[in-house]
């Protein structure tokens, strides 16, 4: 995969309307942190936009989830997979990530805590062989807050899965990033057309209040 060029976040009259009218609420809602791990990362440009926004987003919603008590998740892809546990996504991927720390490791300013839960990625979905599912259900969370990367792939495919299971996602449009502005918008578009309410990071702080 190439590098990713820098872009500008959409904002403002940028995001479009979603279908839904969900509000966040603390007491209902999950945060999930999608494969923010170096691997992934490195593929931007650090300390510009996107990803450094996004990250400093993201650490935002996290530290309020933490203060809040409200659960948080990761996924995380184990890297040098067999041909068996790659499959199908070898053919448009490649082998992808190496199980070594330098690739695997969450991005220190997310690293998780003690109690904080990260699941391991097989597929697109985070839902996809784990038990996120089963974990909501447990914690009583039936919101689900996605941030991370990439945004029209594993985050709209999670979005889309956690929709499908009857649990109200939201998707933040400034703690997500991609390969390019314009698949940036069309995840958010995507998403909010189909699945999630679309948000900025500060709507949704607002929502969950501090």
């Amino acid at each position: 995969m190439d590098k990713i060029s820098p872009y500008t976040l959409p904002k403002g009259s940028n995001l479009p309307k979603s279908a839904a009218d969900w509000i966040p609420d603390r007491e209902r809602a999950a945060l999930l942190i999608h494969d923010m791990q170096n691997y992934f990362v490195d593929f931007f440009e650090a300390n510009k936009s996107p990803i450094a926004p996004v990250i400093e987003n993201t650490y935002r919603l996290l530290h309020l989830a933490r203060k809040l008590g409200i659960p948080v998740f990761y996924t995380a892809q184990p890297g040098s997979m067999t041909t068996e546990q790659r499959g199908l996504l070898k053919s448009i991927w490649g082998v992808g990530m190496k199980a070594t720390e330098e690739h695997k490791q969450i991005i220190s300013p997310l690293a998780p805590i003690a109690g904080e839960t990260v699941l391991t990625k097989w597929r697109y979905s985070a839902f996809f062989n784990s038990d996120l599912r089963q974990k909501l259900r447990d914690l009583k969370r039936d919101q689900l807050i996605i941030c991370g990367v990439y945004a029209h792939i594993g985050c709209l495919t999670t979005a889309i899965e956690a929709y499908s299971n009857d649990i109200e996602t939201f998707f933040v449009s400034d703690a997500v990033a991609d390969f390019s502005e314009q698949k940036h918008h069309l995840a958010l578009n995507m998403a909010a057309e189909i699945c999630a309410v679309v948000q900025p990071t500060k709507q949704v702080i607002a929502n969950l209040g501090e």
